[in-house]
């Protein structure tokens, strides 16, 4: 088993008692410094106090258990803005999102997607590309998914509003 799956299998009671979603766990090893990145969520966003706390408690059991071998650097973080869509689960609650998608094997000569994200639908995650064509992916296939932040989103939206409408959502001027 992979040292990822061990922390995941420690991690996630871990995080569900505290009313956290483990979002994701990653391992990365510069020279001989390797880190252990594990994401978690919570409804209206997860703290810095929260990652601390969730982190103590998680180094404290992987030490024990001696899950990770040799030394390794623990961060405990949000997903960020960008996250990480894993499962089936996060494509239905981001339905409707902008999202990158990567796929393992070229389709159409591509392996690169981005749009709005559409499903699930089974076992299938959908993507609404902006040309209005829409593509469906078995999510075995997909290597990797991430919501896309669109800084520019609010001055497009507000666009077709009239001066007053905008004014008038800003507050009296």
């Amino acid at each position: 088993m992979d040292v990822r799956d061990e922390v995941r299998q420690i991690a996630t009671p871990l995080a569900e008692e505290e009313g956290y979603e483990l979002v994701d766990v990653e391992q990365s090893a510069t020279g001989r410094h390797r880190v252990l990145r594990v994401y978690l969520d919570k409804p209206g966003g997860i703290s810095i106090g929260d990652c601390a706390r969730f982190s103590r408690r998680l180094s404290d059991c992987l030490d024990m258990n001696q899950t990770v071998p040799g030394s390794y650097h623990l961060e405990v973080s949000s997903p960020g803005l960008e996250r990480p869509i894993r499962t089936l689960e996060h494509v239905r609650r981001f339905a409707g999102q902008r999202v990158t998608l990567a796929i393992h094997e070229a389709r159409d000569g591509r392996r690169h997607f981005e749009g709005i994200l559409l499903g699930p639908d089974g076992d299938r995650a959908g993507l609404r590309l902006d040309e209005g064509d829409e593509h469906w992916f078995d999510w075995s296939e997909v290597r990797s998914a991430r919501l896309v932040v669109d800084p520019w989103e609010g001055l497009r939206s507000s666009r077709g509003r009239t001066a007053a409408e905008r004014r008038s959502r800003g507050g009296a001027r």
